[in-house]
């Protein structure tokens, strides 16, 4: 076949078409999206990324990078990135990375503490962290969370502290002279029931005291005022007193770890003046022997023997205790040229309860109580010594109106310290006088007599003993032998077939026949009573006796 010739006729002619090129655009779509996709995950770690904080401890035990947790109210809001030491050495830097909704806590107020297993005043703690590990705990002041982070470097600390500030309550400060056996987590009471604990402690800026803090927890704060005092119960508190022997003390935490009381003294219920500081007390005797509401210093002169008043001892009126002895000392009268002790103490009105109210219409004076002293001196007002306890010998102070007491020459003068005369105590002087008569008559017992005597009773009773032991037991031993053989025989010879029983079966049936034989005999002389003399007749029936019988 040729070039030139043509197509055969019938065929079809062929068809001649163009293919269509393949695009490959779509492809760069599959890193576009993965792009887009990294970028989304970049974008919202970056979104929940807050700032970097680094904190300062004195080690890293128990810490871990990339472990560790930083946690707020058992809420996860960091996590240590980085620990290493700091320039100087001294300290140990660990840096933690926070969550966005956590930014706040990067600011001043916020404490940063390792948690692990601790042993401290109020218990264990921490115990969790044996399973879980250890981590950090924050804490802050902040009331807005949503503020903007404004600090990066913190001082971690060492151990947790006391009181959160979330905890509803108040804080208020104390002065002691020295800090004793107080620390923080020591307890605070009232009324005996734990109401707060101490929180920290320092020096104050001249180095003379110790500035306590202490937290009282809401609602029992509402009971601190002006009027209230603080006073020390660490350990144990015994005092002798008109009452005798008291041991006082809180609890055993206490006794051990030491503790703090307060209460109210007084009618006067102000509140607490900010950046008030308030004194701590001793005890709870210094504390109510400070002033209470109205104080009216007294002094008194008692010519008679005062050993057993001590400080602190009550002053008594009409039964009620309205005064505190606050000093004892004794004295000399140049114009009698006599001995005498010195009593001061101080009378607190307010105790006498309503009375009181009835009375203080509107705030009376010092000038007022004094005249009202006065008044009531120049009617009998007088004070005596009493005793208070005969086995400790204590005394107080017992004021009262004796109407038939000499009257004063001259009015007392109206001035504090108030002077109230004295009466000498008769029931005073007549238990001494009869405990001086018990003591001689005891001095007059012959002691070393009676003792000789017990030691010749003793040195008898001790050979009497030994004379029994020698010669009365063997003898008692060889006679309980002999009643043990004499019980032998006497068992052998009542024995079943022994020939005694018998025997006395045979005597007792001659008896049985004997005594038999001596009743008829009985019978025949009651009969015949002749019949000893002339013997016995014998009975003979003629014919007349037989007829008259018939």
């Amino acid at each position: 076949m040729s070039e030139n010739s043509s197509p055969q006729p019938g065929l079809p002619s062929p068809r001649v078409t163009r293919k269509a090129r393949r695009s490959i655009g779509w492809v760069w779509l599959v890193p576009v999206v993965a792009a887009l996709v990294g970028l989304s995950i970049v974008w919202h770690t970056w979104s929940k990324q807050g700032p970097t904080i680094t904190i300062a401890f004195q080690t890293a035990s128990g810490l871990e990078v990339g472990k560790t947790q930083i946690r707020f109210r058992d809420v996860v809001i960091g996590t240590v990135k980085d620990i290493r030491l700091s320039d100087k050495r001294d300290a140990v830097l660990v840096d933690a990375e926070l969550t966005k909704d956590a930014e706040a806590l990067a600011s001043d107020g916020t404490s940063f503490w390792v948690v692990k297993p601790r042993v401290g005043y109020g218990g264990v703690s921490g115990l969790s962290t044996l399973f879980s590990g250890v981590y950090i705990a924050a804490d802050t002041d902040l009331t807005d969370l949503r503020a903007k982070p404004s600090k990066k470097r913190f001082l971690g600390l060492e151990s947790p502290p006391p009181i959160h500030n979330d905890r509803p309550g108040t804080r208020y400060m104390l002065r002691a002279p020295d800090l004793g056996s107080l620390g923080p987590g020591a307890p605070v009471y009232y009324r005996r029931i734990q109401v707060g604990m101490v929180t920290s402690y320092k020096l104050d800026s001249l180095g003379n005291n110790v500035d306590l803090e202490v937290f009282v927890d809401s609602p029992y704060d509402k009971y601190i005022d002006e009027s209230t005092r603080f006073w020390n119960e660490s350990g144990i508190d015994i005092s002798v007193g008109a009452d005798g022997v008291k041991v006082n003390t809180q609890s055993v935490a206490s006794i051990l770890a030491g503790g703090l009381a307060f209460a109210s003294f007084g009618r006067s219920h102000e509140p607490v003046k900010p950046g008030e500081v308030f004194k701590l007390y001793d005890s709870h005797l210094a504390a109510k022997l400070e002033p209470e509401g109205v104080a009216l210093p007294i002094v008194m002169r008692f010519y008679q023997p005062a050993r057993g008043l001590k400080i602190g001892a009550p002053v008594d009126f009409a039964g009620m205790d309205i005064g505190i002895v606050s000093k004892v000392d004794l004295d000399y009268d140049i114009k009698t040229l006599k001995f005498f002790t010195r009593v001061e103490a101080t009378l607190y009105p307010e105790r006498l309860g309503p009375i009181y109210s009835e009375i203080v219409v509107n705030n009376r004076s010092p000038e007022e109580w004094a005249q009202s002293l006065v008044r009531m001196s120049m009617r009998g007002l007088r004070a005596e010594l009493r005793t208070a306890n005969l086995l400790t010998g204590q005394l107080f102070i017992v004021l009262e109106e004796l109407p038939k007491t000499p009257k004063l020459s001259a009015p007392p003068k109206a001035e504090f310290p108030f002077e109230i005369a004295t009466v000498v105590s008769d029931d005073l002087n007549q238990l001494q006088a009869h405990l001086a008569n018990i003591a001689a008559r005891l001095d007059k017992i012959p002691y070393e007599e009676i003792g000789q005597e017990l030691n010749g009773m003793l040195k008898q009773i001790k050979q009497l003993t030994a004379s029994l032991d020698k010669n009365i037991v063997p003898n008692l031993a060889a006679s309980l032998a002999q009643f043990e053989k004499t019980f032998k025989n006497l068992d052998a010879l009542v024995a079943p077939g022994s020939p005694l029983p018998g025997d006395a079966e045979q005597v007792l049936d001659d008896m049985k026949r004997a005594l038999q034989s001596l009743r008829g005999l009985t019978d025949a002389l009651q009969k015949q009573p002749d019949s000893v003399i002339l013997g016995r007749k014998t009975q003979s029936y003629s014919r007349e006796n037989l007829g008259a019988t018939k």
